[in-house]
């Protein structure tokens, strides 16, 4: 299992390509899965004109 610090370097690489095209937007979030089958869930808002992430949260993926 990932540390709450490896969560977060993994979802900050991620997050470029997740950032929303309207620049109005102020919150996102997004799911990411790290091998064998560890899936996350993670949040972000935009404070100050960038991206500050706000949590994570380990999830089941139905099969």
């Amino acid at each position: 299992m990932l540390n709450d610090k490896q969560i977060k370097e993994i979802a900050d690489s991620l997050l470029p390509t997740f950032v929303p095209k309207n620049d109005a937007e102020t919150e996102l979030s997004f799911n990411f899965t790290v091998p064998p089958n560890q899936t996350y869930q993670v949040r972000y808002e935009k404070r100050d004109g960038s991206w500050t992430f706000i949590t994570s949260e380990k999830i089941q993926i139905q099969k």
